[in-house]
């Protein structure tokens, strides 16, 4: 692995390459660059959410470049259209054969093809259009660059149909680079990174791009564009964020202002809210600390989440294998019902598991799913935009259920119904979110300024 980034760098430092902190989020990841021998572990496919003027094509182009440039090297660069992918190969032959000289054994720019006869063996770079499904059949690739992927049509079948099965035979990596576009299939690879083995991804903000905007967030373009933009295009298009145009109940939260490193702290109490039932339950763990305003902000430091068919026996047991200082638990009355099969509510169960009694608030206002929703928006921001709910970049699948958290579409002529959509799925996780919040901050003794949806 040390000799795989050292090439990288030796590389960048021959071209004059300096990576901005994005672009190095990119280059660096934090497992390293993967390698079937050396580095196993490391990241194999790479999703990067990037927002405009990244310099998502000149950092592609340079990985593209590290691979090409060793013997016996196959990379392909696959866009929605040629047009798309001839930018990064553009920039590769710009480098190699215009700036550094290199000869190559054959060119052609209409057929967007490469090659270069090392001393080791040919190695070729290729620019593809995902429009032609039937050129992304053949040779094993090392390295595989999608550009522009959340704006490939059938991405996902593109991608499994077509792609994935051309890095098997040599155990090529891939790199996914784009701007975010709604929530499809760049959305689901984006969250596998956070969750699986050998996927990484992560998301850069155009400001990251201090060459591009000096001045970085409050850079004067990026004023204009906050002045001028809708609130969701911004944030999609320049955070980098995945937004949809209308639906989300949470639209405030975003990974770049609400999530992060945060960890379990001994020295602060632990409040548990639990969404019983067989199907999905949902279980988060919080922790309360003081502001120098003596404001409290509330940290999500784990989760148990999106477990299928699982009983309050084993939600017990992984609760407990957390072995967390837990003072409090949170959650709704519902659970209190009486199931037939046993003869008691699951929080009944619980309470006797665990000698924690269930607690969940019982006034109107409170119990009014709206009132909750709103009266949870009011930490993720406030009025005065202050943030007072941060979660742990470690709770993959709570961040995943306040993104996916949405009112259903309605039709033309339609009324629409403030009740969020029941998918299964999403809405037990900010359940048990809600729970926590009326619960520990009633609403009826609240004297945040309220935000509008």
């Amino acid at each position: 692995m040390d000799n795989l980034q050292s090439y990288k760098q030796q590389w960048f430092n021959f071209v004059d390459y300096i990576p901005h902190s994005g672009q190095l989020l990119l280059h660096n990841p934090p497992k390293g660059e993967y390698h079937p021998k050396d580095n196993p572990d490391g990241a194999r496919f790479i999703v990067a959410c990037c927002g405009r003027r990244f310099g998502k094509s000149y950092s592609a182009a340079r990985e593209a470049e590290v691979v090409v440039t060793q013997a016996n090297k196959v990379v392909w660069i696959v866009a929605p259209t040629y047009n798309t992918s001839e930018k990064i190969f553009r920039i590769v032959y710009d480098e190699l054969v215009v700036q550094k000289g290199f000869k190559p054994s054959h060119y052609s720019h209409k057929e967007q093809i490469l090659k270069f006869n090392w001393a080791g063996g040919q190695s070729i770079i290729c620019g593809k259009s995902a429009e032609h499904p039937s050129g992304l059949i053949g040779e094993g690739c090392d390295l595989l660059i999608l550009d522009e992927a959340s704006k490939i049509p059938n991405l996902k079948r593109i991608w499994e149909m077509y792609l994935r099965p051309t890095l098997s035979d040599k155990k090529g990596r891939a790199i996914f680079i784009s701007t975010p576009d709604g929530y499809g299939t760049f959305y689901d690879l984006y969250l596998r990174g956070k969750t699986q083995n050998g996927w990484y991804s992560f998301n850069s903000p155009s400001w990251y791009n201090t060459f591009a905007f000096p001045e970085g967030e409050e850079d004067p373009d990026l004023k204009e564009a906050r002045q001028t933009l809708s609130k969701e295009v911004y944030e999609q298009e320049y955070k980098a964020e995945f937004t949809s145009l209308s639906g989300r109940i949470y639209g405030d939260f975003t990974r770049h202002d609400n999530t992060g490193n945060y960890t379990y702290q001994h020295n602060l109490p632990t409040f548990l809210s639990l969404d019983f039932g067989y199907r999905m339950p949902g279980a988060l763990f919080f922790q309360i600390a003081k502001d120098s305003k003596g404001l409290d902000h509330v940290y999500l430091i784990d989760e148990v989440i999106h477990k299928e068919n699982m009983r309050t026996l084993d939600l017990v047991n992984e609760i407990k294998a957390r072995n967390y200082n837990i003072v409090r638990v949170f959650g709704d009355p519902a659970g209190y019902q009486v199931q037939a099969s046993v003869g008691m509510g699951e929080a009944e169960i619980f309470y006797q598991m665990t000698g924690h009694r269930v607690y969940s608030v019982r006034d109107n206002t409170s119990r009014n799913i709206n009132s909750g929703i709103s009266h949870v928006r009011n930490f993720i921001l406030s009025a005065d935009g202050t943030r007072r709910l941060h979660i742990s970049d470690r709770c993959p699948g709570i961040i995943e259920d306040i993104e996916s958290y949405r009112y259903p579409d309605t039709k033309d002529g339609k009324e629409l119904k403030e009740a969020p959509l029941k998918d299964g799925t999403s809405d037990h996780g900010c359940d048990a979110l809600r729970y926590f919040f009326i619960n520990k901050f009633p609403i009826k003794n609240s004297k945040i300024r309220k935000r509008k949806r």
